[in-house]
């Protein structure tokens, strides 16, 4: 379409897959109606989730982070064993290495108004604070080597991050996660906005956070990028996760079919 191959707009990273890292038990988000969900994600992974708008996609990884309450089921994180306080928030799923990056970076992904530094450290200030105070120019420092690494465009560190386009906000909540030494990342429609060339950058970060050993769970309405960066796909419908299989073993019009519920 742009004169882009499939190789330079899905680059592929090699990555290896290990140990289960996150486990969904019969998971149910409260208000749904559907079955609970099982699904493993391992160690060097990005798994898909595929589905139409309002199959429950969102729903399901907002209780996974804790901005959803869970009817039941059990989310597991392998280095800590079942989260199940049924007061968990979002600051436990952090402590226990989880990050999310929101579908809707406007209104609940990004502080607009906010500049590019504190919007990727805002989730882990440790390194930067001294009895109480924060260490401004140890963390102008730091943050200038992550806008080096994610190829972040911006004037400087202090620029509200609403100033930049929409690739560059997007690889500002990646960042984030990044930053705060995020294990298993939660990713919901990480591309959506973004320009080509953007969301190629966006799929090579992906793989290289797989190859790190990062797990990835990533959502997206986009089928194209699902099968071409993804090791594995599961489609979830009306509310009903099923099976997650090997990208080989998809094609578009069998998702689409599961995804409307025209075949199980």
């Amino acid at each position: 379409m742009v004169g882009r191959s499939l190789t330079e707009l899905f680059p592929q990273v090699p990555h290896t897959i290990g140990e289960v890292v996150l486990e969904l038990r019969e998971l149910v988000v409260a208000g749904a109606t559907g079955h609970g969900a099982d699904l493993q994600l391992r160690r060097g992974e990005i798994l898909g989730l595929a589905g139409i708008v309002g199959a429950g996609r969102t729903e399901l990884l907002r209780a996974v982070f804790g901005l959803e309450p869970v009817r039941r089921g059990e989310v597991v994180v392998r280095t800590v064993g079942p989260l199940r306080r049924p007061g968990a928030t979002p600051r436990d799923r952090i402590d226990h290495g989880m990050g999310m990056v929101s579908e809707d970076r406007k209104q609940e992904g990004l502080a607009l108004a906010q500049s590019v530094a504190d919007n990727l450290t805002y989730s882990r200030l440790n390194p930067y604070s001294w009895l109480g105070w924060l260490r401004l120019r140890r963390r102008d420092r730091a943050v200038r080597g992550w806008l080096e690494r994610l190829r972040i465009r911006c004037s400087s560190p202090e620029q509200p991050v609403g100033e930049l386009s929409g690739g560059n906000q997007q690889k500002v909540a990646l960042g984030r996660l990044l930053h705060q030494q995020a294990d298993v990342l939660l990713l919901d429609e990480p591309t959506r906005g973004v320009d080509v060339g953007s969301k190629a950058e966006i799929y090579r970060l992906i793989g290289e956070l797989a190859a790190q050993g990062k797990a990835v769970l990533f959502v997206s309405s986009y089928l194209p990028e699902l099968l071409g960066v993804c090791d594995r796909l599961a489609v979830m419908a009306r509310g009903r996760l099923g099976l997650a299989r090997p990208v080989s073993e998809w094609s578009p019009e069998q998702i689409m079919a599961q995804a409307t519920g025209l075949w199980g």
